[in-house]
Parts: structure tokens; sequence; C-alpha cells
């Protein structure tokens, strides 16, 4: 059975925000996450999470989580973002202003966050975007899982049909009737693999919209401290009086 397991710093290094997760657990003092990838018989592949809490005061609980997807690469790339995602609401009074306390978040179980229109008031725009991608975000998720669990049964019932054509004999009448179930069932399982894929797009685009994000907000965050620290140099006609 085919299985991965990411349990180590260069583990992560080329899964699509990875070196963030990394960033994120090493500020918090936190283990390194552990994530399994199985690929299952259905040609599924199940990915278990467990993000470590801390062990030291304040101490924290373990978060674990799973979820079911089509492609390894997918999932692994899922199970990074949800645990960034938990990861900056548990801690978000340790982050504050910091680039992780803005992006969007997820509670530990993974309940996404609606925020209220008090809370969009006082957030800063940024934050109030982050947490409205991020709930498209998990929307985009669940309707991905949906059409898998979906497709599984579709394929399962075209794999039973198939059984009753070959058992039926030739000269059966009900035969033809069959035939046409099984074209309908091939008909839904490929409308449902069509669905998967659009719904997997849409979510790799916004998970790299997301991550360019990050990175732009660490360099204006950069340019905007360049432009203090200028501020505070004395100017030529200061020096003169």
């Amino acid at each position: 059975m085919e299985s991965y397991t990411l349990n180590e710093r260069e583990h992560y290094e080329d899964v699509l925000g990875g070196p963030f997760l990394m960033e994120l657990v090493h500020m918090m003092k936190l283990p390194i996450p552990e994530i399994n990838v199985t690929k299952r018989k259905s040609g599924f592949w199940g990915v278990r999470t467990k993000v470590f809490g801390r062990k030291e005061d304040p101490k924290t609980e373990d978060i674990n989580y799973g979820t079911l997807t089509h492609d390894c690469d997918m999932g692994m790339n899922t199970a990074v973002h949800d645990a960034i995602a938990r990861l900056s609401y548990r801690h978000r009074a340790e982050l504050g202003t910091h680039y992780f306390g803005r992006l969007g978040w997820q509670k530990p179980k993974g309940a996404h966050i609606i925020l209220t229109h008090e809370q969009k008031v006082k957030f800063s725009p940024v934050v109030v975007y982050n947490q409205e991608l991020e709930y498209y975000i998990k929307n985009l998720q669940m309707d991905l899982l949906s059409e898998l669990f979906e497709n599984d049964a579709l394929h399962g019932s075209l794999k039973n049909d198939k059984l009753k054509v070959a058992n039926v004999k030739k000269h059966d009448p009900e035969i033809q009737k069959l035939r046409q179930d099984l074209k309908n069932s091939q008909a839904m399982a490929h409308a449902g693999d069509v669905e998967i894929q659009k719904l997997r797009s849409q979510l790799l685009e916004l998970q790299g919209r997301h991550r360019k994000l990050r990175i732009n907000r660490e360099y204006l965050a950069e340019e905007l401290e360049k432009i203090k620290n200028d501020q505070k140099k004395p100017t030529d006609h200061e020096d003169m009086i």
C-alpha cells in the first residue's frame, strides 16, 4: 500500500505552504506536525494530520484531523493549509500583529469562522479579506469532499451493474435495461470526475493566491519598517539647528 509521512522539517520544503508552517511552529515552540497520506483500494488518498500541542506552559492540546482526496499532493497541501489556519487562530493573541495573526482562521476542530458586522468594522481590511477567503476555501474543500464520496458511491454502483450484466444470460429480456443502466452510471461517474477536477483547480488557485498574499504582506511590513527608520533619522536642517 502506497503511503507517505511528513514529520521532519525537510519533508515540508516542497509542499505548498510547508515553509510557512515550519516558521509558525518554530515561533510557537511546537513540535513538527505529522501528516500521513495513504492510498486506499478505491484509488483515493486518506490523509491523517496530527498537530502537536505545546508541552511547556502554557500547554495546548494536540489537534487531530483527517480528510479524503483523489490526489496525494493535494492532500498534503490541504493538510498544511488547515494546520496554519488552526494554529493561527489558537495562538492569535501571541501572534498579535505578526502576519500569521492576520491570516484566515479555523477553529481547532476545523469549523470556519464567520465574522460579525462589528468584527468587520473592528478588524483591518486585510484580516476581513483573509477570513472571507478562508471561508470560501473551506466551502470548496467541503464541496470537493462531498463530490468524492458521491463519486465513490457511483463507482461502487457501476461495479455492481457490471457484475449484474456479466451474470445475466444473453437471452434475458432484462439485459438491454441493465446495459442502459450501466451507461447511465458511467456517464454520472464521468460527470463526478469532471466536477472534482474543476473544484481541485479552484482550490489550488486560491491556495496559490493565499500564499502570494502572505509573501506580499511580509514584504510590505519590511518596507514599512524601513520607512519608519528613515523618518527617525535627523535631516540636514535639523543638524544645523
